[in-house]
């Protein structure tokens, strides 16, 4: 089964926001893969590297959760992951890093990476330990639902509205505010609901544009009268 090389996803308005900066690191980080590129690392080793990192920081922040301001170190990671994805994008389309290896690594990461990033706030007192589990699982079965796009031999569906840029920026939201101090529990939990049922929403979009995609109409014949 052949995937075409990633595309920046521009449905979704963190996307349409988050593109611009996204192109200028690629420029600017450009010299640095060049010479990741000669010192033999590769757009897999990137990602790889990039949800191991992730999962560190989740163990971290889980394991110093009654100090809320760790949970500063969440937004902060998803900002420098952004520079590990703008490096594996150079290493992808400048330097012909593009492959199936590439493909599920950047795939897995990415699941693994929101998983170990979301799970944390399931041990802050007062914010619904069943919301942020149901958010997690729903996250992952989402992903799962665009996949599903290749092997009925559709497209791998990114269909919102709830996309993996949109619940990354509101869990960095999360912690931004908790490890501040002055964000409160309660709106935690209810951009949690929201999020669970837009969650619902981007599973079925997903899976149904992706049939859409290959189902041809039967083909109507009109005979005209002898």
């Amino acid at each position: 089964m052949h995937y075409a090389p990633r595309k920046l996803s521009t449905g979704s308005w963190p996307a349409i926001m988050l593109t611009p900066l996204r192109t200028g690191l690629q420029k600017l980080l450009h010299p640095v893969a060049k010479i990741l590129f000669d010192d033999g690392v590769r757009a897999v080793h990137v990602t790889s590297c990039a949800g191991l990192i992730s999962v560190a920081v989740g163990v971290l922040v889980a394991a110093f959760a009654f100090h809320p301001w760790i949970f500063v170190l969440i937004p902060i990671w998803m900002l420098i992951r952004m520079l590990f994805n703008a490096v594996e994008a150079v290493l992808i389309s400048e330097f012909g890093q593009h492959s199936r290896l590439g493909t599920c690594a950047h795939e897995l990461s990415r699941i693994v990476a929101e998983t170990a990033l979301f799970l944390p706030f399931a041990v802050i007192p007062k914010v619904s330990i069943l919301l942020v589990l149901t958010v997690t699982f729903l996250a992952i079965f989402s992903e799962f639902a665009g996949l599903l796009g290749p092997l009925i031999k559709a497209s791998r569906r990114h269909d919102g509205p709830l996309k993996s840029d949109m619940r990354l920026v509101c869990f960095g939201v999360f912690g931004a505010g908790i490890g501040s101090g002055y964000v409160l529990t309660a709106p935690i939990n209810i951009a949690l609901a929201v999020m669970t049922v837009l969650l619902l929403i981007t599973i079925v979009a997903r899976i149904r544009r992706a049939v859409a995609e290959v189902t041809k109409p039967a083909t109507v014949k009109v005979y005209a009268p002898d």
